[in-house]
């Protein structure tokens, strides 16, 4: 019915149109680049009748097969994956900046584009991290989970991870990682993080387990995976030594790679630990054999914080004298140590040769306790000046260089060590003169 209604009235209108150009045809002329057409008007506008119902007829029929949606959608979605790339680049580079706002607003926009969403939610969550909001980063954390495939969200834990441990939380990053499921704990990027976090929270025994892992996953360059051994090994040492065990010390010890047993820090962790446990013995014994393979000032030097039977520890010290005579650091351990042996004069002549060749204050610091005790107060006095008048650091003390680990404490002698060893002696001493001179008199 609809359709005889448009016939009529077309034929309608097409009759007046005739009847009306009947009495002035008119004239229509269209030239383009030296081509002339001529003609009535009539024609010209039945020409354009008949090309916008051939175009109309074009157009339905696209639209009809789907092609023309199609096309249509298709550039939409050009135009936005576009449009999602430009402000993705814009917010990265705002990131990078640290212009926290601007980034966010950029990559809050690329959630219009499916692939790169992910993304941008993800490097929201810094910007957001960046302006101290963690509910807004964590909000963003969750679209990127939510929003992302399988094989996307362990990118996204990770981005946890590690935005988490820059915030502090290095133990909340741990427990983000330790919900991956099994298999990809083994990735390297995942083991590498862990490594990170565990160094971070001075985690010795779980970074220590972890070691093999990082070998066998590649996770690392081995120049790295090989401090990061070192560092870890440090730990546990020391980790170890403050439980007490001394056979979990000992096993510890025989576990570590040849290598690092060979390395003069691990040895002195060791020692201390050793020490600090009571085995003063065992520690001697790991520090005389190494002295002897490798000459060090800083093993000599605790040497003489042995507490034990230091008239054992002084013989066998002074073998090094033949080849090492002139060192300072051994004059000082040898006076400590003929100090605990009551051999005052030898301590007194190791202690000045020291400061002849290198003045020291740790060394004048000894010497004038000896003073003291010896009864020299003008020579005790000046001792003291002169150990005050420098650095208080002694010079022999070691430098365990990474800040990461917490080495093994130093043993400290016990203050003062001369006045506490010999003054019971010298009360028994002017004890029986005294009876001698009584019995005399009488």
């Amino acid at each position: 019915m609809r359709l005889v209604i448009y016939a009529i009235i077309v034929l309608i209108a097409g009759t007046w149109l005739a009847v009306y150009a009947s009495k002035d045809p008119g004239y229509v002329m269209i030239s383009y680049r030296g081509l002339d057409i001529q003609t009535s008007v009539n024609m010209a506008v039945i020409m354009l009748l008949l090309a916008f119902a051939v175009f109309y007829a074009v157009l339905r029929l696209l639209i009809t097969t789907g092609l023309l949606p199609r096309r249509l959608g298709k550039w939409r979605k050009v135009k936005k994956e576009v449009t999602a790339e430009k402000e993705l680049t814009k917010g990265l580079i705002d990131l990078n900046m640290g212009k926290w706002d601007a980034a966010e607003k950029h990559l809050r926009k690329t959630s219009k584009s499916a692939h790169l969403a992910t993304i941008g939610y993800m490097a929201a969550a810094q910007a957001a991290q960046g302006q101290g909001d963690t509910a807004r980063r964590d909000g963003y954390l969750q679209l990127a989970q939510d929003g992302s495939k399988t094989k996307t969200k362990l990118a996204v834990a990770l981005n946890k991870a590690h935005l988490l441990a820059q915030a502090g939380h290095a133990d909340e990053a741990v427990a983000t990682l330790n919900k991956l499921p099994p298999n990809q704990l083994q990735n390297p990027a995942v083991l590498a993080q862990q490594a990170q976090l565990y160094t971070q929270l001075k985690d010795w025994p779980s970074l220590t387990n972890l070691l093999p892992k990082l070998r066998k996953g590649k996770a690392m360059p081995m120049v790295e995976y090989y401090e990061l051994e070192h560092t870890a090994y440090s730990g546990q040492l020391n980790h170890v030594g403050r439980s007490k065990d001394v056979v979990a010390l000992e096993q510890l010890w025989k576990r570590l790679p040849r290598r690092l047993r060979e390395k003069e820090d691990m040895v002195i962790d060791y020692a201390c630990s050793l020490m600090n446990c009571g085995h003063n013995d065992d520690a001697e014994e790991v520090l005389y054999h190494r002295i002897n393979r490798h000459w060090s000032e800083a093993l000599v030097y605790i040497y003489g914080l042995l507490d034990g039977d230091a008239e054992i520890y002084l013989a066998r010290a002074k073998n090094w004298l033949k080849k090492h005579g002139e060192d300072p650091v051994l004059l000082l351990t040898l006076g400590k140590l003929a100090v605990r042996a009551h051999q005052f004069e030898d301590a007194r002549n190791y202690l000045e040769q020291s400061l002849t060749i290198t003045p020291n204050s740790e060394t004048y610091q000894e010497l004038g306790n000896l003073m003291v005790y010896l009864k020299e107060p003008d020579q005790a006095i000046a001792c003291f000046r002169h150990s005050l008048a420098m650095t208080p650091e002694s010079f022999a003390q070691p430098q365990l260089g990474d800040t990461r680990v917490e080495h093994a404490r130093l043993p400290q002698p016990k203050p003062p060590v001369i006045v506490e060893a010999a003054t019971p002696q010298l009360v028994e001493v002017q004890t029986s003169v005294e009876h001698k001179e009584v019995a005399e008199s009488r």
